[in-house]
């Protein structure tokens, strides 16, 4: 017999490893929500203000986006393994038409240009849905 609760712990608990636990049935008619994610890895003497970050960063691109919600995650160490993340930033768009009047909106350039103010890691931006 599969013993659930220390498989659900051990995948949670690895490097990398992702999982979302629900105790509620999924419905079969809940639609996927459209997301950006915003993945800034961990590196070796990289800087990030994670103040700067959370009280201007997050604010302008909320703003600008008009997202319907963001998570923020900061990455943790893992004993002596470091996060393989600083932080992932998970936008959530009303629909993919929001998401993408986000994307081409103008003030955009703004919203990447002040990446530079709190960080110098290159983000890896993944256009998702959240199920």
């Amino acid at each position: 017999m599969l013993n659930r609760r220390g498989f659900m712990w051990g995948a949670a608990t690895s490097v990398g490893a992702t999982a979302v636990l629900s105790s509620g049935k999924a419905s079969a008619a809940a639609e996927a929500t459209p997301s950006l994610n915003v993945l800034y890895p961990n590196q070796d003497g990289a800087r990030f203000d994670t103040s700067y970050y959370r009280s201007t960063h997050i604010p302008l691109a909320m703003k600008v986006m008009k997202a319907t919600s963001v998570m923020l995650i900061e990455g943790v160490p893992m004993g002596a393994t470091p996060a393989p993340f600083v932080m992932i930033a998970h936008f959530k768009f009303a629909s993919s038409e929001a998401m993408s009047a986000a994307l081409a909106d103008p003030a955009m350039a703004e919203v990447r240009a002040d990446v530079a103010k709190f960080t110098d890691i290159k983000p890896t931006v993944m256009l998702g849905k959240s199920l």
